[in-house]
């Protein structure tokens, strides 16, 4: 009897215990919710706009052993992101699949690689965006380089080549079963818009396009103008980053890729700045997705000021994102006036950075940017990246949107 009784105790423990774990309430028509999905292996980041309209923007995978992959090894990255992103769409709107899937620049850390990349049976490999797209699939599909993929031609062919040919090839398979496809130009509006009931919410939701291939919106109707006066083809690959903002009556969200703010000794050209641009045609935002992970050549003075988030996520992958300079920067007073919450996906840069800079993080995980219906009110969860039902382990207070 007494071991009987310590059983059903221990039952009874175990039950109050999972009753008492939160999960992020359910998303409902209103809501807008951004996640960013952690993995450790590249940038994914699924929005559910207002009336469940889905917007997938990259699904990384760098097939890199040596970056550390959440939940586990025993799915790749790309598989991870599917099973999260259905996990999150259960319900909504549409057909099953992501309404829009955007690509922000030809890096295997933003759309797969060669390297651990499954075998298809559809004439393609799988990694990244294209098993996503297998597992979930896409109805449209935006990329900064469609129909020609010329520009400029050395980083093109030369950035993720080979898993190139396999997402050329994933295209041309998933055309032929109907799925849309355009190239991402800078300076249009709405050229990704909500499908599902969008006349509700016309007058205060847009997303604007606000810098591609080099080019940025000129802040007048939908033009946009290149930022560069020398060769092209000195840029990297992250230099050509797509970068957009999402508005949601007074909230602001910026994404724009692995964008530079700067430049350093390996590169030829001086012209890779185009953080600053891009910060005064984007305007401040309550969050702001880290440029390129918050590498050596982002996040300036410049950029923080004028974009001015409250919240500031760091999409990582490696022990270098962030660096402790750009981390010393963004969390110093004297460059910025606004000091904000610091979240990251991931915690490999902990080591580097050392706990005076790592402090200023919150837990790590995924991290979901839930805005309130209208727009007026938004707030931060952080979910487990290690456990599969998500449970929320940090909830931010509701802020207002627009301060």
């Amino acid at each position: 009897m007494k071991r009987l009784f310590i059983t059903l105790a221990a039952v009874v423990a175990f039950f109050q215990l999972a009753s008492a774990q939160e999960y992020l309430p359910k998303w409902q028509e209103g809501y807008m919710d951004i996640h960013t999905i952690a993995t450790g292996r590249g940038d994914a980041t699924l929005v559910i706009m207002p009336d469940g309209t889905t917007l997938m923007i990259d699904a990384g995978d760098n097939g890199k052993k040596k970056d550390k992959q959440h939940p586990n090894d025993s799915k790749r990255a790309g598989e991870w992101q599917s099973i999260y992103m259905k996990h999150f769409m259960t319900g909504l709107p549409g057909n099953g699949k992501v309404d829009y899937a955007m690509i922000t620049h030809f890096h295997d850390d933003h759309m797969g690689a060669i390297s651990e990349m499954l075998p298809g049976s559809n004439g393609y490999g799988l990694s990244g965006i294209t098993l996503v797209g297998e597992m979930v699939g896409y109805n449209k599909l935006l990329d900064r380089g469609y129909p020609k993929y010329d520009f400029p031609a050395k980083n093109v062919n030369g950035a993720n080549k080979k898993f190139m040919e396999e997402y050329h090839k994933f295209v041309k398979y998933q055309m032929g079963l109907g799925m849309e496809m355009e190239q991402f130009k800078p300076g249009l509006l709405n050229q990704i818009k909500m499908v599902h009931n969008p006349k509700k919410y016309k007058r205060n939701f847009e997303i604007r396009n606000l810098a591609a291939d080099g080019k940025v919106w000129t802040g007048k109707g939908e033009k946009a103008e290149k930022q560069y006066t020398g060769d092209p083809k000195l840029f990297d690959e992250n230099v050509n980053s797509c970068a957009l903002r999402i508005t949601y009556g007074d909230f602001k969200y910026y994404n724009g890729g692995d964008l530079s703010g700067g430049n350093w000794p390996s590169y030829k050209s001086d012209e890779r700045d185009m953080e600053t641009p891009v910060a005064h045609v984007c305007g401040d935002v309550d969050v702001a997705k880290a440029n390129h992970h918050g590498y050596y050549d982002t996040c300036n003075g410049a950029f923080l000021n004028i974009v001015s988030p409250e919240v500031l996520i760091i999409d990582a992958r490696s022990d270098n994102h962030p660096v402790p300079s750009t981390m010393t920067r963004m969390t110093d007073p004297l460059v910025w006036t606004r000091q904000p919450e610091f979240y990251i996906t991931v915690d490999q840069a902990r080591g580097k950075l050392g706990e005076d800079l790592w402090k200023h993080f919150k837990p790590w995980g995924h991290i979901v940017v839930r805005v309130y219906e209208g727009g007026e009110k938004y707030q931060v969860f952080v979910l487990d990246a290690d456990k599969l039902d998500y449970p929320v382990i940090y909830k931010s207070d509701i802020k207002t949107a627009g301060k």
